[in-house]
């Protein structure tokens, strides 16, 4: 994601320009609030600490005809004003609600600014896991907007989050006739043009009505794409990887690359072997640089906010010489105050002059464990209490490793 805002003012001006159109319609529309354009994070600010994403309306508006474009920034707006529009009771809430995939470390960058960050996150949208990087959660779907429903919504309807998530699965299955195509031998994608599309992975019977090859697999790269094919047919899964990858990159409402396989009623994170699977791993690895660093920069901005001197290590990809692989590292450093991600290798620097002890994150775990607690992060991070020292740190240099001898 940080790639493509940097793309973003790469291409000036018309990232800032289409900037510069939806605030003009947005002020229009919404006079009483104060609207405050960032373009490090290309976003809006309004009254309230509240914030307008414009990642999704940019490439929505350069992937228009020159014709629509001024359409597809009229529903936009339409949206944003839209959005605060809630059924005052259930009956008049319940035709609306359907359900939605939040991914998790995207929310992670909404609460960072705004919240105590020395004390533990307690969410205030509510959202079932759905995987380790993706969220189910009821929408209230209008003709302009999708507002996410939150605990006060189910309070005044008189209903728990489990019962409306029901209703609004429920509604999604009688929504629409299953609208699937294969774009290629054994790989179905979805063309609902709803923005509900990923969300039927939740209808499982969807998957198990195509011809697939073996138990169904799937991927859901962003909100308006549901990819499907068969656990046997490495090249479908080859293609679902390639196709999963170009939609993340190239369109709006990203999601996830993870893939899931279908079995009985339960879909779970899987991999396949071969081709497919290290085109996936190699994806994976790269939105999984790309949500720490942006994790990195919300955090290095909310601690000097509120003047906390931490350093938050960064998740960083190297490619193998070996075998070209890439794997990823992260820096311990002696002395001082860290928050560690997550990564295949850990680099413990105890001195500049000193050479440095690199282990295996699961050798680190296994060794050093009491030296970490978990913070409230979808994409892990640890707040390290101490750096390894006496026998700890003995046990870490026995198993040390480097960078072509470490195993991805």
């Amino acid at each position: 994601m940080l790639s493509f805002i940097r793309r973003l003012f790469q291409r000036q001006p018309d990232a800032a320009r289409v900037a510069s159109l939806v605030l003009g319609r947005l002020q229009q529309q919404l006079p009483g609030e104060t609207l405050v354009f960032d373009p490090a994070q290309y976003l809006i600010r309004r009254t309230g600490n509240g914030v307008i994403y414009l990642n999704n309306i940019y490439r929505d508006y350069c992937q228009a005809a020159p014709s629509r474009r001024s359409e597809e920034i009229a529903r936009f707006v339409l949206g944003v004003v839209g959005s605060g529009e809630q059924p005052d009771d259930l009956e008049a809430a319940r035709p609306r609600l359907l359900p939605v995939l939040r991914y998790l470390a995207g929310l992670d960058l909404l609460w960072i600014p705004n919240e105590d960050l020395a004390k533990p996150h307690t969410p205030k949208m509510i959202w079932r896991p759905f995987s380790p990087a993706l969220g189910v959660a009821v929408a209230i779907d209008s003709e302009h907007s999708i507002a996410q429903v939150g605990r006060p919504d189910l309070e005044r309807w008189g209903i728990t989050f489990d019962e409306a998530f029901a209703i609004a699965v429920d509604n999604l299955r009688h929504k629409a006739a299953p609208a699937f195509t294969q774009v290629s031998p054994g790989l179905y994608m979805s063309h609902y043009g709803d923005y509900y599309d990923a969300a039927r992975v939740l209808l499982q019977e969807l998957a198990w009505q195509l011809p697939l090859a073996g138990e169904p697999v799937a991927m859901m790269p962003n909100r308006v794409c549901l990819l499907l094919c068969g656990a046997d047919d490495p090249a479908a899964l080859a293609d679902m990887v390639g196709r999963a990858r170009q939609i993340l990159r190239e369109q709006s409402r990203p999601l996830s690359s993870e893939m899931f396989r279908l079995r009985g009623n339960a879909w779970a994170p899987w991999s396949p072997q071969g081709e497919a699977g290290g085109a996936l791993a190699q994806l994976q690895r790269e939105d999984r640089m790309a949500d720490y660093a942006e994790q990195k920069a919300a955090l290095e901005k909310a601690h000097e906010a509120a003047g906390i001197d931490v350093f938050v290590a960064a998740h960083t990809l190297i490619q193998r010489n070996s075998d070209g692989a890439f794997l990823s590292y992260a820096v311990l450093p002696k002395g001082v105050d860290t928050w560690l991600p997550e990564a295949d290798l850990i680099v413990l620097s105890e001195s500049a002059e000193g050479e440095p002890t690199m282990v295996s994150w699961a050798h680190f775990v296994e060794h050093a464990s009491h030296l970490l607690e978990r913070l409230s992060f979808a994409a892990p991070r640890w707040k390290v209490l101490g750096f390894p020292e006496g026998e700890c740190l003995r046990k870490l240099r026995q198993v040390a490793t480097n960078w072509d001898d470490a195993k991805v």
